[in-house]
């Protein structure tokens, strides 16, 4: 019985069809042509309806992850979505820093929803009212023009529409459309002014392989509520109704028809073989049937057997079961299958716990990040409280002016307009003041338009710092610091001078060419690093017209002067290029 295993199960019950089966059944055969028929095509029916069952829900799905991405963006629940959404409504290209962080912003949450459409391989864009992309997984460049063939389409849509997606196809593949998009209109929810448009499109190859059942006989296609074609997968050639098994299940959502055809020859054929045959057979053959039918279903059924085993051990949690191969069968081919799945799942299995246990410690950290600072201001101001009921105001006002200063740390990520950036400075002073015994005065004079200009959080502080611990490390009678603001053209200058000790005409010469690079700092690894490094911070965030410089004071002292490019609408130009390390 090893020969076999040679051949397949295919080739095994032909043997048997042509050896001991279907000669015994001649005459039931003939009696039940009927009734067999029937009973075929009522299951290749119903097997047909279930399958269009399964694709209609994976189809589901999918537009179910769409109306989501829809309905996130059209209800707008996030603000800084909704801000940005705002700002580059009419946006053409990216004209300033602003149009780039709200990009940036649209751009991650594209990032993290498309997520959701990998197994679909969706396409997400958002156009603005300019009709150029804003936000999307596409390979058209930010801010690219639509297609004119898409523009075309999209035209056609109902404006007035802003509750439900709209569905339209674009292109054409063999009869069907290459993209078929959902589209809807988002309006700002306070004016219901039209912000943007977003276009989910599902790609042809989707449908097609959810309609590809491995039947070349079988015909799939899918229509929308229009009548018109989605897809369509195999032969659809006109013929009889009669003549065809035809299923058809709804999508109720969106309306769409999906249906099979099967043609009844197909059936036929197979069954008229099968009944020319146990008409030849089943006389001379019906007794070694009797006695050898059981044995052969026995062996045969033996691999089933054990793979059905398997499967019931590996469900019951044995992890390690497996399938012992032998031959190059169906069954054979199956179990190797088989023990292949098994093992992909038992390293997924592996992969997601190790995910979920990093997840788990990550969400700790963060949880745990957010928690300390807060904690501490907490805690300072309770000290705060408690010096101040006391009569102890200069701790009181320590603490305060520290407490200021962690706020601000906290958030050290966000710019800070020049003014609140002075008070910030006067805190931090406050605090090296009591630290240092010094009774420092802290001057700022800030000109016309200069306040509200935005800068780096902390950029002044290293200068200040720089003041306080050299400046007036001689301890001077009246320490005095000055910070003065002006608008120059397209420039702000910002000067910090010290009453302090100051430095010899060399040194600043030596400090002023540290600060614009010309010196290696290797040699002087420990000095002025707080300097130096505001001077390539500098650099690195506004190009090579920005510097910071130093000289002499009349009187005493020394001068610390910050030039930074500023635009027309006096905000602080980030310049990078490739003069940014100059």
């Amino acid at each position: 019985m090893k020969w076999l295993s040679r051949f397949s199960f295919h080739r095994r019950l032909q043997f048997s069809f042509l050896i001991l089966i279907l000669l015994p059944f001649i005459v039931v055969t003939f009696w039940s042509y009927t009734s067999v028929r029937q009973n075929v095509s009522d299951k290749i029916t119903r097997s047909n309806e279930e399958t269009l069952t399964v694709i209609a829900n994976q189809i589901e799905k999918t537009v179910d992850s769409i109306s989501f991405v829809s309905v996130y963006f059209s209800e707008t629940y996030d603000p800084e979505v909704l801000e940005s959404l705002r700002y580059l409504k009419d946006a053409e290209n990216f004209g300033n820093y602003e149009v780039y962080s709200h990009y940036a912003k649209l751009k991650s949450m594209a990032n993290i929803l498309s997520v959701q459409s990998l197994d679909a391989d969706l396409k997400i864009m958002m156009v603005n009212r300019e009709n150029k992309i804003i936000m999307g997984n596409l390979d058209l460049p930010v801010f690219s023009a639509m297609p004119e063939r898409f523009l075309q389409e999209s035209s056609k849509l109902d404006k007035s529409e802003k509750t439900v997606l709209q569905w339209f196809p674009v292109g054409v593949v063999n009869s069907a459309p290459e993209y078929y998009y959902a589209a809807r209109f988002i309006t700002d929810p306070r004016n219901h002014e039209q912000l943007a448009t977003l276009f989910i499109g599902i790609p042809n190859h989707y449908f097609l392989n959810l309609l590809d059942t491995r039947n070349p006989a079988n015909s799939l296609s899918l229509l929308d509520k229009q009548g018109r074609m989605i897809a369509i997968k195999g032969e659809s050639k006109p013929s009889a109704v009669e003549n065809m098994l035809v299923s058809e299940v709804q999508i109720p959502k969106v309306g769409w028809q999906l249906s099979s055809q099967t043609p009844r020859s197909s059936i036929d054929s197979h069954i008229n073989s099968e009944f020319l045959v146990s008409t030849s057979l089943v006389g001379l053959f019906f007794l070694a049937f009797l006695i050898l039918s059981m044995l052969w279903a026995g062996y045969m059924n033996k691999p089933i057997s054990l793979l059905r085993t398997s499967i019931k051990q590996y469900v019951g949690g044995n992890r390690d079961v497996r399938i012992q191969v032998k031959g190059k069968d169906e069954v054979a081919v199956l179990s190797a299958a088989f023990n292949q799945m098994l093992d992909d799942i038992n390293q997924l299995l592996q992969q997601v716990e190790s995910e979920q246990e990093v997840k788990r410690v990550l969400e700790l950290q963060a949880l745990a990040a957010q928690i300390r600072p807060h904690f501490l201001l907490n805690t300072l101001n309770s000290i705060k409280v408690d010096l101040l009921l006391a009569g102890d105001h200069s701790h009181g006002s320590m603490i305060d002016s520290l407490m200021k200063l962690l706020r601000v740390y906290i958030h050290v990520d966000k710019p800070l307009e020049l003014a609140e950036e002075c008070k910030v400075l006067g805190s931090y002073v406050e605090v090296m003041q009591i630290r240092n015994r010094l009774d420092i005065s802290f001057d700022c004079l800030l000109g016309s338009e200069t306040e509200s200009i935005m800068l780096p959080r902390l950029l002044l502080q290293p200068v200040v710092e720089n003041a306080i611990s050299h400046g007036f490390s001689a301890r001077p009678t009246h320490p005095v610091i000055t910070l003065e603001a002006a608008l120059m053209n397209d420039m702000l200058e910002i000067r910090i001078g010290d009453n302090g000790r100051g430095m010899t005409e060399d040194k600043i010469n030596r400090l002023n060419r540290r600060l614009l690079g010309a010196d290696d700092e290797s040699l002087r690894p420990d000095k002025g690093v707080g300097l130096i490094n505001t001077a390539r911070r500098l650099q690195v965030l506004y190009g090579y017209r920005a510097r910071l410089s130093a000289e002499a004071r009349t009187g005493g002292g020394m001068i610390f002067t910050l030039c930074i490019p500023v635009t027309n609408a006096k905000e602080v130009v980030p310049y990078d290029d490739f003069n940014a390390d100059r």
